[in-house]
């Protein structure tokens, strides 16, 4: 009789038992990459907000506060001498009002010089009419001394034009600073104050700031090596999946062994699944150490992005508290003392102006006087020349030569004027070098509103910076906390995995049956299984179980 050849399939329950496995192996590929998206989702989110974190902390560095509150001490300590330097440049704008007054007193004085020359003049010219000899000759003569003392008339006039318009440049300036002085005694009693105390609230501000960002950094760090650990972990479901799949194929190819009796085919499997028992026993083992070390990462990162959106929410409503309320106060002290320094700012612009514009007008004014002297020493030359001449006419000339002399006396009072009138320009040129920048005065407000306008930029930049930055925190760690939640619902690992492979290997193990089947007539074939089995291993742990 002919001995029946195994050719039917297994039963139905190690049908199941496939099914299981291929679950289980779907499974583990679908939720373990999940998984790793999600956690590579934590990793960017944690990448952002260190990189935040270092952000804060170089806008917010120790160098950085020193600096700004130096400039805001070096400032206070500037605007306090403000008014002195002010007063002093009024000073000089009132010395120049003065030396306008001494010109336009001059002027007075050489219009009438001029008035009375003109007269002496004319009197020349009616005196020669009188005499018979050379009287066209004197009469020329008096229409030319008439001529040049009209050319000093024009001289003078222009001369006066141009000093009253200096004179009210001046008076305008005196007016402009008076009022800067009544503003600066306004708020100099407290801007300066103001200034230098806000210097303790932003050291305590900054000190506040780099503890929070060294706590987010702390657990940012923290949570970064918790998730390095998990994706670590995560290792295991590549593991799992592989060794599924080789004891799944071991059954396939279990299934595909012919030639054998049912009783042979049935103690060959009973060998094999005790194999495949203890494999899958082992790859469960594997698979619940790391699924822990992956729940306990999990349960970590939750903890510490719990803490870490804490601190977020906390920094981010640090508006609200009052630790931010010396900024408001900085911000209204800066806008003062800004809007004070550009209005002297404005003042040294207007007193450079006034100060050129007054260098120049001396110098025209020089000039004039200089062509008025010119003037003067003709009207000289030409009275001598008068009296000479009439010397040389005897008895008539006599009258004409008194006139002469008395013209050229008056010519001599001009020359008085146009000196005093020199002197005054002197005294004029010298506060005008002073007020276009010539001298010594210094021009603080300038580089105080540099160093206003400098710190307030740090502050804006530095508070923006903190604002953006720290909502950027609390932003980043409540996305990291939902990623992280969301993972922790969705990747139930132990429910959907742990236990398949637990009830599979219990199946396998319970196929094998606890006697050590007889295989001694099947040795060949069951070797030959076993090689295949043994090539297709990926991982030392597999080949460790099967020897």
């Amino acid at each position: 009789m002919r001995l029946a050849i195994a050719t039917l399939s297994p039963p139905p329950q190690r049908f199941e038992l496939e099914d299981q496995l291929e679950a289980a192996r779907m499974a583990v590929e679908g939720r373990f990459l999940e998984a790793g998206e999600v956690l590579g989702q934590a990793v960017d989110s944690l990448g952002r907000l260190l990189e935040s974190v270092n952000q804060l902390s170089q806008s917010l560095d120790g160098d950085a506060v020193a600096a700004t509150t130096g400039e805001l001490m070096t400032a206070a300590a500037n605007l306090l001498a403000l008014p002195a330097q002010h007063a002093d440049r009024h000073k000089t704008i009132e010395r120049l009002v003065i030396a306008g007054e001494h010109l336009a007193d001059g002027i007075a004085g050489m219009r009438r010089n001029l008035a009375y020359l003109r007269v002496f003049a004319i009197d020349i010219k009616i005196a020669a009419g009188s005499i018979a000899i050379a009287g066209h000759e004197f009469g020329a003569f008096a229409q030319e001394i008439c001529d040049r003392i009209e050319l000093g008339s024009t001289h003078l006039n222009a001369f006066d034009a141009d000093l009253q318009a200096l004179r009210r440049i001046f008076k305008t300036a005196v007016g402009h600073e008076s009022t800067l002085i009544e503003q600066c005694e306004g708020l100099l009693a407290t801007v300066p104050a103001g200034l230098a105390s806000t210097a303790s609230g932003i050291l305590s501000h900054h000190q506040c700031i780099v503890a929070i960002a060294s706590d987010v950094d702390a657990l940012a760090r923290s949570i970064q090596k918790k998730v390095g650990a998990a994706l670590g972990a995560l290792q295991i479901g590549d593991i799992t999946r592989q060794r599924v799949e080789h004891i799944s194929q071991a059954l396939v190819h279990l299934r595909d062994v012919q030639g054998l009796t049912s009783d042979q085919h049935e103690r060959m499997a009973g060998c094999v699944y005790s194999l495949l028992a203890a494999q899958l026993s082992s790859t469960a083992t594997d698979f619940h150490r790391d699924v822990a070390r992956i729940g306990a990462c999990m349960g970590g990162i939750a903890g510490d992005t719990a803490a870490l959106l804490a601190i977020g929410n906390r920094a981010a409503t640090r508006n609200d508290s009052e630790d931010l309320g010396f900024l408001q106060g900085l911000e209204h002290h800066v806008g003062e003392a800004l809007i004070l320094v550009e209005d002297m700012a404005v003042a040294d612009q207007r007193a450079l102006q006034v100060g050129s514009s007054a260098a120049a007008a001396a110098g025209r004014l020089g000039g004039q006087i200089t062509q008025l002297q010119g003037i003067k020493t003709d009207v000289q030359e030409m009275a001598l020349n008068t009296t000479l001449r009439c010397f040389r006419s005897g008895e008539m000339g006599k009258p004409l030569s008194v006139i002469a002399v008395e013209l050229r006396a008056y010519a001599g009072h001009m020359e008085t004027a146009t000196k005093e009138a020199l002197v005054a320009l002197g005294a004029l040129s010298v506060d005008a070098r002073l007020l276009s920048g010539d001298g010594d005065t210094p021009r603080i407000a300038e580089d105080i509103g540099a160093a206003l306008v400098g710190a307030g930029r740090k502050l804006q930049q530095a508070g923006n910076t903190m604002e953006s930055e720290l909502m950027s925190l609390a932003a980043e760690g409540r996305l990291a906390m939902q990623t992280l939640q969301q993972a922790a619902s969705r990747v139930d690992l132990e429910h959907e995995i742990g236990a398949v492979l637990d009830e599979a290997a219990g199946a396998l193990a319970d196929y094998a049956g606890d006697a050590a089947p007889h295989v001694d007539d099947v040795l060949a074939p069951l070797g030959q299984l076993l090689d295949r089995l043994m090539k297709s291993y990926t991982m030392a742990q597999e080949r460790a179980v099967h020897s």
